[in-house]
Parts: structure tokens; sequence; C-alpha cells
């Protein structure tokens, strides 16, 4: 048989690509993997008991038949919030783990609601969806406008609730200026408001004097 050399062959491509650094890092999920114009933003609520061994750990059990406003885990501001015009804002997954039945309705612009979750006590509950449980696209797909979030935990039991919500939600900019450097982070003590770098997370407060810790999960969005 008779070889005939073709010649060079010029390479396309880079390979298989490897996503174990993404995985690794909490970065994919099912059917996501977060974009340079997007980011991780968590709302969550949490009543804890008392203990002795850690004096800043405060007793703070939902009361039956009350309500609390989730907060932002990045600034601990209560909601609701605004997401801007240019931004999109979606949940994608929910988790709860209570003492009492609890339930979590979302609502936007006070106009639309929707139940995010219903817990049995002592029961753990968790969802993920691919297209979400709650987003502003639904009613503004091109961002053209704000809108307003708020998040609303309802304890349906007979008596005090323990135990924490959470909700993983995606924000996407759409045509917009690039993420903000900085955050307003409220003090769980005092109050007071408080302007730091966006990569923050231990924070000591500028008038009572005691530190508190938030989350950054900015740190989390695709570069």
């Amino acid at each position: 048989m008779k070889v005939v050399p073709l010649g060079a062959i010029t390479a396309k491509g880079i390979g298989k690509p490897d996503y174990q650094r993404e995985v690794a890092a909490g970065r994919q999920r099912p059917g996501i993997l977060l974009k340079y114009n997007q980011r991780f933003r968590v709302f969550a609520a949490n009543w804890t008991k008392t203990e002795p061994l850690y004096p800043f750990i405060l007793d703070n059990p939902l009361p039956a038949g009350g309500s609390v406003h989730l907060r932002d885990s990045d600034t601990n501001q209560l909601l609701p919030i605004t997401i801007e015009a240019g931004y999109i804002l979606s949940v994608i997954e929910i988790g709860i783990l209570t003492t009492e039945d609890v339930s979590v309705y979302g609502y936007i612009d006070g106009l639309a609601g929707a139940p995010l979750a219903i817990n049995r006590s002592g029961v753990t509950f968790h969802e993920a969806r691919l297209r979400g449980q709650l987003s502003t696209e639904w009613y503004d797909p091109t961002a053209s406008s704000p809108h307003s979030l708020d998040v609303i935990a309802y304890n349906e039991g007979a008596g005090d609730a323990y135990g924490a919500v959470a909700l993983l939600c995606v924000e996407e900019a759409v045509g917009t200026p690039p993420w903000p450097s900085t955050k307003d982070c409220v003090c769980p003590y005092c109050g007071n408001v408080q302007r730091v770098d966006i990569s923050t997370t231990r924070i000591k407060c500028s008038k009572c004097g005691k530190e508190y810790m938030v989350t950054n999960f900015m740190s989390l969005r695709q570069l």
C-alpha cells in the first residue's frame, strides 16, 4: 500500500475540557455553570438556642404564628431588597430544617407571590430546579425595570421554631456596568449600616465596636 503524505494538519480546539476545578469550587450544579456575568446570592434566616459557651449566640426562636423576613447573607440586610434594572435574579435552590412546620413565600413587586417551600417539623427539605422557583425574568425578561424581592418565613406550628432556611439564587447582569466593589452591611447588634469592600466577611462595627461576620459569595463568581 502506497502512503501519500498529506502535509501538516492544523490543530483545532484545546481537547476535552476539564471541569474539576469548577466542580470542586462549587461553581457548577446540574444545568448551571456560573458565568462572568453571574453571581450567587443567598438569603437566609436561622433561629438558634442559647449556648453559654458562646455568649454572642442568642436565643432567637421564631414564635408560633410569627413570621420573619429573610436576610441577605452577604450584607445582613433584611429583605425586601431592590433588584436594579439590568439584573435578573432567580431562586434556584431552597433548604429548610426546623423544629416546627414552616412555610416560605416569595414576593416580587408586592404584586406576584409564590410558595417556595412548606416544611414539616423535624424533616429536612431541599429542592433544586433548573428553571428556578421564582425569578424576575418571568415578569421582565429584558430586565428593563427595577424590581423588589421579598422572602418571608412563617411558623405554621404550635410552638417556637428553631432551625434555618436558606435560598440560593443566581443574579445575572444583562448589559449593565461592572459588579459593585463595595457593600453596605448591617450590624446585628446596633443596626449601624457600614460600607465595606465587597470581599469583606469579618466586620468591626464602627458604632458599637462589636464584631460580626457576613458571607462573600461574590468570590464564587466565574472570572
